[in-house]
């Protein structure tokens, strides 16, 4: 008999692992309500269950990670306890909780599941489910490997993880991304069908990072060249969690470490490299951490902070940046500058 394992929990898809989860609380004998992603307000599973007249509500937040689970996720959901007047909160994952968010967790009533308690709950409550949703994950890929769009084949292995419709500048797309690329899809319209073409294929590895605001993030990629997708969605933090589990991928190669935007200009610190682009424009300027010699904070009284950052490039030179919070930069790139 085929067994769980967090090996096969994390090739599920984040609305599959949803579904598995809901399933097991049924097993326990719980009543399950699975939220719609457009209204769920972070919540991802509602859980009841009534005995004798006495009756507990548990909500219940899915995280299908490869990385721990930090205090931040756990401040985040335990005051959904409050809101909803429910008894307690659940944070379920495939991976494992920081030593801070076990701290924080029991102070607030959160009950965590990592993932090995979860694959000894699965293969006791559900010890002959494991093939059913195998089956069912297999079938959807198939189906997502149509879908994709016209041209496009998926490699074995391949695993489509989200289709959402976004808008990058004022041009609308499909955004669809899989565990090794992403494509850019745009429909056109004729009179008894709609085709979907693929605009342009971004390999996961070539991702750097995501510089996130209230309404949008921006998608930054590229190898020597660095290039910005300005991206709004409104399903945004269903993708930002996606590029989320995609993390491990990309961190292997060149990676963002911190982003400030002023106006139309995106200040970024990689792994590698010191750059300030036009997000339409593109690429202004751009500093080799390796060459990098100084980092002092500029200003005065009644001035705002800058960044002072000497170059060697034969002789030196001086570049003023205008960011927010400027100390946090410098302690970021002499890190960096430390490392590299």
């Amino acid at each position: 008999m085929a067994k769980w394992t967090l090996e096969n929990l994390l090739l599920t898809k984040p609305h599959e692992f949803e579904i598995l989860l809901s399933r097991l609380f049924l097993s326990m004998g719980y009543k399950t309500e699975l939220t719609q992603y457009s209204r769920d307000r972070g919540v991802d599973i509602v859980i009841k269950i009534e005995n004798f007249g006495l009756s507990h509500t548990w909500l219940v937040q899915a995280k299908r990670y490869s990385g721990s689970v930090g205090v931040k996720e756990i401040r985040e959901y335990s005051s959904l306890r409050y809101r909803d007047r429910v008894d307690g909160v659940i944070i379920v994952t495939t991976s494992t909780f920081t030593k801070e968010a076990v701290e924080e967790a029991a102070e607030h009533n959160v009950k965590l599941i990592d993932g090995n308690l979860l694959t000894g709950m699965l293969n006791h409550y559900l010890p002959d489910g494991y093939m059913e949703i195998n089956n069912h994950l297999k079938k959807d890929i198939e189906r997502d490997s149509d879908g994709i769009g016209s041209g496009a084949i998926l490699k074995n292995g391949e695993e489509l993880l989200g289709n959402e419709a976004v808008m990058i500048g004022n041009e609308k797309f499909t955004l669809s991304i899989t565990n090794r690329n992403l494509f850019l899809k745009k429909e056109s319209s004729g009179i008894f069908s709609k085709n979907s073409q693929i605009e342009e294929r971004i390999e996961v590895k070539e991702i750097v990072g995501l510089h996130t605001e209230a309404n949008r993030f921006m998608l930054i990629t590229g190898n020597k060249k660095l290039r910005i997708y300005p991206i709004s969605s409104r399903k945004l933090s269903i993708l930002v969690e996606i590029f989320e589990s995609l993390r491990p991928e990309y961190l292997r190669g060149e990676h963002l470490i911190i982003s400030s935007r002023n106006g139309t200009q995106l200040t970024m610190l990689t792994n590698k490299r010191l750059v300030v682009t036009d997000i339409s424009e593109g690429m202004l300027s751009e500093i080799y951490n390796k060459k990098i010699v100084g980092v002092e904070i500029k200003g005065g009284f009644l001035k705002r902070d800058q960044l002072l950052v000497s170059e060697d490039a034969g002789t030196v030179i001086k570049h003023l940046f205008d960011i927010d919070d400027p100390a946090k930069w410098k302690d970021m790139i002499e890190q960096s500058v430390r490392t590299c």
